[in-house]
């Protein structure tokens, strides 16, 4: 396995913990917020450098399913990126306050919504490529054959997370975030807690991702 590979995979790693700590407001302060949203967009620069040549293939195997639908992923992944950037310098308190740009509440919401939306996908995203990461942990392990105890392990490892995702969506009001509304419902501004819950919300997402992605793709085999 090359090098430059796993550096890529690794950003994208620092890239994703940016973005959970920056969700953390409430611990980590105006400042700190906007600087580790700053460097995560950074890693997101060069992970597009880095798979510019993906670019390229939008436009190719417009009849194959699971292409489509990795490409809706990924197009939608940008776009909700692209609005979370634009949200960001607009509300800017720190970094981009130097900019003559107003703030505003409806800004504020859209970003909020919007970096919910980032995150979901992001979870989509990375259940749907989840088999590949396995791939190269067994790889790095030097884990070869498959193990039924080792299996059922991960699967109920997979399952408790992903019922712990379908409380913490309620805990944290994500439903009510997303839609821009204002709730009676209380977050977790504790910041271990708060991590524990979005982390559960990405595995949840990851797991409903990753299974549905692997059925459709054995349905699709059958009728082939």
């Amino acid at each position: 396995m090359k090098p430059l590979f796993l550096v890529r995979l690794f950003l994208d790693l620092v890239a994703a913990s940016l973005l959970l700590g920056a969700m953390a407001y409430y611990w980590s302060g105006n400042a700190l917020h906007e600087m580790m949203g700053t460097a995560m967009f950074l890693l997101l620069v060069a992970h597009n450098i880095f798979n510019r040549r993906w670019y390229g293939t939008i436009t190719k195997g417009r009849g194959a399913a699971r292409g489509i639908i990795t490409k809706t992923v990924n197009l939608s992944l940008l776009a909700s990126m692209l609005t979370l950037l634009v949200t960001s310098v607009i509300i800017s308190q720190s970094v981009f306050s130097f900019l003559p740009l107003n703030s505003t509440f409806t800004a504020r919401q859209v970003h909020v919504a919007v970096a919910y939306v980032v995150l979901l996908i992001t979870a989509v995203h990375l259940g749907m490529h989840w088999t590949l990461i396995m791939g190269i942990v067994r790889a790095r392990l030097g884990i070869q054959g498959p193990s039924l105890l080792r299996t059922s392990v991960l699967r109920g490892l997979a399952a408790t997370i992903a019922a712990a995702g379908v409380y913490a969506l309620f805990e944290e009001g994500v439903v009510s975030k997303l839609l821009m509304q204002l709730s009676m419902e209380f977050p977790s501004f504790s910041t271990l807690p708060f991590l524990a819950n979005h982390i559960a919300i990405v595995g949840l997402f990851a797991c409903l991702a990753h299974y549905g992605y692997t059925l459709f793709g054995r349905r699709l085999q059958r009728r082939t």
